[in-house]
């Protein structure tokens, strides 16, 4: 009789032990996952798409001059330097932030990088933090333009948040420290 008991109970006790590691592993992953995402939002700045959220209006870095970032000429639309700042902080908040940079368009994120190399091939800098910054932009442009490099991506839309803040006189003041300049 209790050879019977043990036949029954030992497969039992094995399928309630995987089920529990099963269910765990599962919650834990969603977690995990949740808070990675949460993550991502939080260390990407806050995004025109997000709604309902309630940012501060208060400045929290004062705008530099724009007189520091000066295109050569009108042809790439941009109305200043940091028009072309918010501009491409914008597409890569929409294009790579909350975990789309495995998705992006290669083709798209492509295109914004010739495009950058083109402003940065005319524009003057009259700071010389921001031109070290610009240089390496451009370096990760040209990477981007070449191949399709989803680090060298993520680095763009860390720099471009970065002097979006340090420029723009942002509300919000997280940041990657990617950027030689820190604002004025």
């Amino acid at each position: 009789m209790k050879l019977k008991i043990w036949l029954w109970l030992t497969p039992l006790l094995i399928i309630t032990v995987g089920l529990g590691v099963w269910g765990g592993w599962t919650l834990l992953g969603a977690s995990n996952t949740n808070n990675q995402k949460s993550i991502e939002a939080t260390s990407n700045g806050p995004s025109v798409t997000q709604e309902g959220d309630d940012f501060s209006t208060e400045v929290v870095n004062t705008p530099v001059s724009e007189a520091i970032i000066v295109f050569k000429n009108d042809e790439l639309g941009f109305r200043n330097g940091h028009d072309f700042i918010g501009q491409l902080h914008n597409f890569y908040n929409e294009t790579l932030g909350w975990g789309r940079i495995d998705t992006a368009s290669y083709t798209e994120q492509q295109q914004k990088a010739e495009l950058i190399i083109d402003a940065l091939e005319n524009v003057d800098v009259m700071d010389a933090a921001v031109q070290m910054d610009f240089d390496k932009i451009k370096e990760l442009a040209e990477i981007v333009a070449s191949k399709d490099d989803r680090e060298a991506m993520r680095k763009l839309h860390r720099y471009f948040h970065d002097l979006d803040i340090y420029l723009n006189g942002y509300d919000y003041n997280q940041t990657f420290q990617i950027t030689i300049f820190q604002g004025e």
